[in-house]
Order: structure tokens, then sequence, then C-alpha cells
């Protein structure tokens, strides 16, 4: 390698792109964009470089690598610095976390999605059940009055929060609700959520709490039809409970499942307690 270092101080365009890796017209564009240019040019439009401007390439191929513009790496090669690389490489690893909270929020979404197919196969709406629970993460929306003829402005004022907020669309849409509100068909006011994983960063979360949970399924939106909480409140009475805790509405089958809006079904779970 060194007697063919040796051999030629200066490398055609076609020897430096076998050397640096970089493709023939990257070089080119390289140029053309002021970040790398050749040593010098001949007459014949001939570019020549030095075997010194890999150092320059190691820079370029490493800062792109890490997703950085060109433009920006060309800035920095300019001002080659400790601290502008440090100024650098922060903005960028900002932006890579960023990247990561999203591909986390679509796995946890895509993982929500299949997980629910089987659930909807299965759902009775006939039946209540007691389940015992895990505690999980949610992402709440600010708090809205309840008003029938502002729920279409409403629910896009929460995408906007939420895209504001660094969350992804496609979660199954969620709703949380005080329970005394519902039970006595007074409901004033009420907040979206979604469910979201423990991993995601950047995320405002509230815990939905462990334990004994009632759950009912309606086959409709976000549980529309208010009957579900008439057979909910029996089956309190009937089995000795005591409600613990807000109402949790979730869509399990939606427009993201199905275009047919008589597939849609809604999860409402509600934590209790027995009563002596």
């Amino acid at each position: 390698m060194k007697e063919f270092i040796s051999s030629k101080k200066y490398l055609s365009i076609g020897d430096f792109s076998k050397l640096s890796s970089i493709a023939r017209k990257n070089l080119i564009y390289y140029d053309d964009i002021g970040i790398l240019k050749p040593v010098f040019v001949k007459e014949n439009g001939y570019r020549y470089y030095s075997y010194n401007q890999l150092d320059e390439v190691t820079i370029i191929m490493a800062l792109k690598d890490l997703g950085i513009p060109l433009k920006e790496i060309k800035n920095y090669i300019e001002n080659v610095s400790p601290d502008n690389f440090i100024d650098l490489i922060s903005i960028q690893k900002q932006k890579i976390l960023e990247e990561l909270n999203r591909l986390n929020q679509m796995n946890y979404i895509i993982e929500q999605r299949t997980n629910n197919i089987p659930v909807i196969s299965n759902i009775d709406c006939d039946k209540i059940l007691l389940e015992n629970f895990n505690e999980e993460l949610l992402f709440l929306g600010p708090e809205i009055k309840f008003d029938i003829n502002s729920f279409d402005e409403d629910f896009i004022d929460f995408l906007d929060y939420s895209k504001n907020k660094k969350l992804v669309y496609g979660y199954p849409l969620g709703v949380y609700v005080n329970y005394e509100e519902v039970a006595n068909d007074n409901i004033k006011t009420y907040r979206y959520f979604y469910k979201i994983s423990s991993d995601m960063d950047y995320v405002e979360k509230i815990i939905k709490p462990a334990g004994l949970y009632i759950i009912a399924y309606d086959n409709s939106y976000l549980a529309e039809d208010a009957k579900i909480f008439n057979k909910i409140n029996k089956f309190i009475e009937e089995n000795h409970l005591s409600a613990c805790g807000n109402v949790y509405i979730e869509n399990i089958s939606d427009e993201i499942i199905t275009k047919n809006p008589d597939k849609y079904y809604s999860k409402i779970s509600i934590q209790v307690e027995k009563v002596d």
C-alpha cells in the first residue's frame, strides 16, 4: 500500500473513487456544491485529488452516516473544531432520539392493532367480565367540556395537541370519563387518550392503575350507545361491586380495521372493588 501511495502524488477521480468508496458521480456532485473539491482540474476537465483528502472523506462519510445534511457537513469542514463538533452532534442526537421515539410509537401501534384482531373475532357484547389487569400508560389530552355539537372540532384539537407532543397518528382512540357522571347520565367533561408504551420518551404519561376491572364491549364507536352503561351499572349492583376509578373507553375495531361501521367495536373498562 505504501509503495502504491508513493508512486503517485495525485489520484484521478476514478482512483480516488475506488480508494474512498465514493461513487464517481457523487464526487462530481461534492465538487459542484463545494464540499469536497479536487486539488486541481486539468484543462481537459479531469479532476485530481490528493491522499490527504481522505481525511475529509472520513469526516464526510462519518457525518453523512449520522444523517447530517451535506450543507451542515460543508459548514463544519470549513470550521472544524471540538466546540463546533459538539454543537453539530448534539443537534443530530436530538433528531435521532426523536426519530427513535417515532419508530417506537409506530411499532407499538402495530402491536396494539395486531393484538386487537383476535379479540374482535371473539367479542360477545352480551357478556360483562371481571378481569385483573396490570397498570398501563396513557397519553391524556386536555380536559374538554362535553358538548355534543362540538365533537368534531374537539377531536381535531386533540389531534393537533397530539401532533405538537410528537405523537404519530394511528393509535386506537380512547375516551376517559368520570364514572359518576356517566352513571348519572350527566357527563360534564371528558378527555381523549392513547395507550402508549413505556419506552416512549418525550411523551407525557399517566398511569391507568393495576387492579380489578369490569370489561364490557359495545358494537359502536367509543360506546356511542348509552344503554351499555345501564347493563354495567346493573352488573355492579348484582355482584356487590363498587366503582373506584374512571371509565376508559377505547376503540378495538374502527375505520382503520374495517370500512363497515356496523363492525366497529369499543371496549369499556372500569376499575372496581368488591363490597363486603
